[in-house]
């Protein structure tokens, strides 16, 4: 069993992968715990790189093996979010179509599926990844770790960082307003 070890900005690929999909590829990530050489090699052998296909295709990691410690050197993700959230926009709006447009409507989005293999997710289950700027405050001045971060989405990264302001502030909420006079 080698280690896994991701480089920073294979954290920050899986943080804007969205939290979903970086839970899926950290749990693909423990194929190369297994099998270190596993994937082809970056364009050859020469350059040191292998390339491991995960998600059917969807995604692959980009890693090297050196004395039996496999590092992840980036996450490359294709645009199955934005289809995602394309096709839920296709399903909201065939939801507030005129009845008659429908079930055409419906048949598109479905055949889309089928064709594409991405699946509508309705809109209160999208979870957007964590903007740059929360990312990098929540590491710098949060002390958050980047795995930590790329495991959150939009919302717990913004409730942690209100969380973190509201301890850093002074304990006399008064105290803010006063001016020295």
């Amino acid at each position: 069993m080698a280690p896994v070890l991701l480089s920073d900005p294979a954290l920050d690929d899986l943080r804007r992968a969205g939290p979903v999909l970086a839970t899926l590829l950290l749990g693909r990530l423990r194929a190369l715990d297994a099998e270190p050489g596993a994937g082809v090699a970056l364009v050859d052998d020469r350059t040191g790189y292998r390339v491991f296909d995960a998600l059917d295709g969807v995604a692959r990691i980009i890693h090297s093996v050196e004395r039996d410690v496999v590092t992840v050197h980036a996450v490359w993700v294709d645009g199955v979010r934005n289809e995602g959230e394309a096709y839920a926009e296709a399903l909201d709006r065939t939801h507030t179509a005129d009845p008659s447009e429908q079930v055409a409507l419906a048949r598109i989005v479905r055949r889309l599926g089928r064709l594409t293999g991405v699946r509508p997710v309705p809109r209160e289950r999208l979870r957007a990844p964590v903007p740059d700027w929360l990312a990098e405050a929540l590491i710098g001045r949060a002390g958050r770790t980047r795995l930590a971060v790329a495991a959150m989405d939009a919302a717990t990264a913004f409730e942690t960082w209100n969380g973190f302001l509201r301890q850093a502030a002074p304990a006399d909420p008064g105290a803010q307003g006063r001016s020295a006079t």
